[in-house]
């Protein structure tokens, strides 16, 4: 299979090879597509860190950005993928969803990326039931991305609850801004095994009208993978592998934009999200070879804008998000064929947000902003069915109110101290101020608040500092779900949000034309983290607990640069993280949370050949050891576990991809190929698992895409 592909490719580029001598180039056009300035990347309007256009030096947030060209150059195909590359993030996966931890904090089981609050063009996209964001290729299809806007730090204030630690906002192509219609596969060798995916894309404008739809699905083939004991256990031998560890993700996205300049802009948008894996390394049954999880996320959404006057702008949107199991779920804790799990789970959400925004200047800004959520939940139960028909509900869990209701209002003023005070020299400083109230029918009110000062040092370099409080609400699975195993989680309707306080400091902007820098210091105070309790003493399940504080701080660095025929990046980040708790045999307990790297590098140079209509991508990431989880600390030593654990290894993974620019294989519409070698040095490592054993890391693959302009 390896070798079918890299024959392909090889053979696609002869013929295109052949091709150029036959025809006239267009050497300006084709160096323009080259443009080695970094003015995408430093001078870029951003909208998420204010709800407004605003460049990214004068942002009051730490925020980086990936742009369109950047996921085509580097050969991402999802988000999750992109996001790997972003300093103070760290991706780790069990297979089934990939796990988002940020600036040293990492969830934890069953937690699936719920510390950050994930947005479509603003709106939220979690599984609601659990508050988890799945960052798959069943997220957008890829295409449709023009950037993907990331905000490290707390954002409650602006966008509520579960914009914990940090926001990110992806940002879809319009049919304006959209170039060509295409369609693109890609084929590949994942550790022997074929994979293979299929996307579209379409859309333009006519008068007043326009329109984009993309649509993406994949076939993802992770069998292979043997476990890793943990150390001193025995538990799993060589022949312990996955079987059938397949991935389908399928993913829908629409959008309609009517524009009239007396009438103002109304838009339809909507996604449609399909995660369907037999995820063969969950905590339940591992390898069992029968579970499937398939589930339906989705939203549709209506929006309004419209100036009322020149400087009056005003917003409405309505919004309906739903959720549930599809038919062929099924969960299997052992090898069993007389008798498995099914779950019922579902929600149905609906939104109203208004928001009002009056510009007294290019600065000087204020905003006030309601919105009204309803969740109405139909919470986790698993029951246990057996080959005669029979279903029973299985034990723990408790009822509870299924329908969530908040009300938000927040306040925002963005003014420049010069004129707000009337002192001169402070000119060149930005003061951003913004506070939120929550209540929430479950868990009470909230407020949140953040400040934040900006001040240009230069035209090009700025420095901020900025203090910001946040929580995260505790979910329906969380409060309510039973357990799927004896001994497994169970929900606890005590749950109190977690609430965090972060203070950052910030220096960014550009060296030269060519360089340009970011670097930042945190300190983040956590309360009321929810942790899971190990089964002990009197209690026989895992439970849920507002148990511990985490006190967490660090620095992250980055450098972009474009040189020559290169264009390259460099990133560090360092985080140091304490996790204090009671414990039930030491009392109280100060450690090194686990999960999250001390040291993270990230790195990558895409080399641009013009005259070869190539460029070539070379990314790395090194990632230091970090503590396993305490679930297999527990494992490794049942009476110590809280304080004698031990680490996985460090490692480094490099990537590297080959890609075309505009070919016309085909006459009269241009083309792209791309090979891209993951793990090119077959790195073995592993990613922390949160049962009895290590989840290994995928070795050697091979991807080869091929993209059509129609």
């Amino acid at each position: 299979m390896k070798y079918k592909i890299l024959y392909m490719f090889l053979l696609l580029l002869l013929f295109r090879s052949n091709n150029i001598i036959s025809q006239e180039i267009d050497t300006t056009s084709t160096e323009a597509l080259f443009d080695l300035t970094l003015e995408d990347l430093m001078d870029i309007e951003i909208v998420s860190a204010v709800r407004q256009n605003q460049n990214i030096i004068d942002a009051p947030s730490i925020v980086s950005v990936i742009t369109e060209k950047q996921i085509k150059e580097r050969g991402y195909l999802s988000v999750d993928e992109a996001l790997s590359s972003i300093a103070g993030y760290d991706v780790i996966t069990d297979h089934f969803q990939p796990n988002l931890g940020i600036r040293g904090i990492n969830g934890g089981l069953r937690t699936w990326s719920r510390l950050v609050k994930v947005m479509v063009d603003g709106q939220s996209v979690s599984f609601r039931s659990s508050s988890n964001n799945f960052l798959d290729a069943s997220l957008i299809p890829i295409e449709v991305i023009e950037k993907i806007e990331i905000i490290r730090g707390p954002n409650s204030a602006l966008y509520g609850k579960n914009a914990f630690l940090g926001v990110i906002n992806i940002i879809t192509k319009s049919g304006s801004t959209l170039q060509d219609n295409a369609i693109s596969h890609y084929i590949a060798d994942i550790n022997d095994n074929s994979s293979f995916g299929i996307s579209t894309i379409w859309g333009g404008e006519k008068e007043k009208f326009d329109f984009v739809f993309a649509s993406s699905y994949s076939q993802i083939d992770n069998s292979g993978l043997a476990l890793t004991n943990v150390p001193g256990s025995e538990i799993y031998s060589e022949d312990d592998i996955s079987k059938k560890n397949e991935a389908n993700p399928l993913s829908i996205f629409f959008k309609l934009t009517y524009e009239n300049d007396k009438f103002g802009k109304i838009i339809l948008d909507g996604t449609q999200q399909i995660i369907n894996s037999n995820a063969e390394f969950l905590d339940w049954g591992a390898l069992t070879h029968k579970n499937n999880i398939s589930l339906l996320n989705s939203y549709e959404r209506l929006s309004y804008n419209k100036y009322i006057f020149e400087n009056l702008n005003t917003t409405l949107t309505v919004s309906r998000a739903t959720g549930k199991p599809l038919k062929d779920e099924v969960f299997e804790t052992n090898t069993d064929p007389s008798e498995w799990i099914e779950r019922e789970v579902s929600y149905t959400g609906y939104d109203v947000t208004g928001n009002l925004s009056y510009n007294f200047d290019e600065i000087n800004n204020f905003s006030i902003g309601i919105d009204y959520t309803t969740d109405i939940h139909d919470h986790q139960k698993f029951y246990t069915v057996n080959s005669a028909g029979t279903k029973i509900l299985n034990p723990g869990g408790t009822d509870g109110k299924d329908q969530f209701n908040n009300l938000g209002i927040y306040l925002q003023m963005i003014f420049n101290a010069s004129e707000f005070f009337g002192v001169n020299y402070l000119k060149n400083l930005t003061l951003t101020a913004g506070y939120r109230f929550d209540y929430h029918n479950i868990y009470g009110d909230v407020l949140t608040y953040r400040i934040a000062a900006v001040y240009h040092l230069t035209n090009d370099i700025s420095t901020k500092i900025m203090y910001g409080t946040s929580f995260n609400a505790p979910s329906s699975v969380q409060l309510y779900t039973n357990y799927i195993y004896p001994g497994g989680i169970v929900g606890n309707p005590s749950l109190k949000p977690e609430k965090a306080k972060t203070l950052e400091w910030a220096l960014m902007g550009k060296i030269t034309e060519s360089v340009n820098f970011s670097t930042n210091v945190f300190y983040t105070e956590i309360d009321d983290k929810i942790e899971y309790l190990l089964p002990y003493g009197q209690i026989t399940n895992i439970t849920a607990e507002n148990v511990s504080n985490i006190y967490s701080g660090g620095i992250e660095a980055e450098l972009n640069a474009s040189l020559f025929q290169n264009t390259a990046y460099v990133n560090y980040s360092y985080q140091k993280s304490i996790l204090e708790k009671n414990d039930p045999l030491l009392q109280e307990i100060k450690v090194n949370t686990a999960l999250y790297p001390n040291h993270i590098i990230k790195f990558g140079d895409i080399y641009h050949l013009p005259k070869f209509y190539l460029n070539i991508n070379l990314e790395g990431k090194y990632i230091s050891s970090r503590i396993a989880s305490d679930q297999n600390n527990f494992v490794y030593d049942p009476i110590n576990y809280a304080t004698n654990r031990y680490k996985l290894d460090p490692y480094l993974l490099l990537d590297l991809t080959i890609s075309s620019t505009d070919l016309n294989i085909f006459k009269d519409s241009k083309a792209k190929l791309s090979l891209k070698l993951q793990n090119l040095l077959d790195t073995k490592f592993n990613y922390p698992g949160f049962n009895n054993y290590d989840i290994p890391g995928v070795g050697r693959s091979i991807y080869f895409r091929f993209t059509q302009n129609i």
